[in-house]
């Protein structure tokens, strides 16, 4: 039961916490800590339902995970929850970071071998959009379902203007996304669209770039061209189902990017 004036945490909060791969035990100590602030190991094993003898190695990984923190200071030491901002930003970090340490270890290893014994070619579909209200329509829900990077070069800054692309960019910055990567072509006819920009995210400049890329979350992407056939302008998208391809767009992306120049305001 729950002591009586402690606030109760719904089963949404329990699964969600489930949902980011935390252990019913973790979430119990966790929720307990948050509840009644800093407790030693048994006032923890006591206030939550977690036994003495396992309670050592939750903390442990509670600590690894950056979901508490523990102050040697007072005997025997006692354990703080962290903020849940801070606490998932940090989880999200290491979760990430062991994904690519982990995923390089396998690729190095795996790669060659499924490579020698799969030398057929595999079929993917190309996905192409056709006129200027289904390309940009498809690249701002591609903005919208961004949830940690989008990257996105682009040769014409009215159409970015015009096209909802900047209005997208400017909510996903608005709902904490930071890291908005913008790489464009040198372009003093429109410092006013530039300086919008600068405001959303990191911007670059290069000479010259042929069409428009987005990517997001290095998983996803869609290349918008615009040319001229029979003296009208045709506006042409296109995506993949292919799992690599938004990698393959985001490395390119991440090659000019970091070739181009900083933009300054001057």
């Amino acid at each position: 039961m729950a002591e009586a004036n402690q606030p109760t945490v719904s089963d949404r909060v329990t699964k969600a916490l489930e949902g980011v791969n935390l252990t019913q035990y973790e979430i119990s100590l966790y929720l307990t800590l948050i509840k009644h602030g800093a407790l030693n190991a048994r006032e923890l094993s006591e206030k939550s339902s977690v036994p003495y003898s396992r309670i050592y190695n939750i903390l442990s990984m509670l600590l690894d995970k950056g979901y508490i923190t523990r102050d040697d200071n007072e005997r025997p030491s006692t354990y703080k929850a962290n903020p849940p901002d801070e606490a998932l930003m940090h989880a999200r970090k290491k979760l990430v970071d062991d994904f690519n340490a982990h995923s390089k270890i396998i690729v190095e290893e795996l790669n060659d071998i499924y490579l020698k014994n799969s030398n057929a070619p595999f079929q993917v579909s190309l996905l192409i959009y056709r006129g200027k209200e289904a390309v940009f329509t498809k690249s701002v829900a591609l903005l919208n379902a961004a949830t940690q990077s989008i990257m996105i070069a682009a040769n014409n800054l009215e159409d970015l203007k015009e096209n909802g692309i900047i209005d997208a960019l400017t909510e996903k910055r608005l709902k904490g996304i930071v890291d908005i990567k913008i790489l464009i072509e040198q372009d003093d006819e429109h410092k006013e669209i530039v300086e919008e920009l600068t405001k959303i995210g990191q911007v670059r400049v290069r000479d010259q770039l042929f069409g428009t890329g987005i990517a997001v979350d290095s998983v996803d992407a869609i290349i918008l061209l615009k040319a001229q056939l029979f003296s009208i302008t045709s506006y042409f998208g296109m995506k993949s189902d292919f799992k690599g391809f938004g990698s393959i767009a985001a490395e390119y992306f991440s090659y000019l990017y970091n070739t181009a120049t900083e933009y300054t305001i001057e």
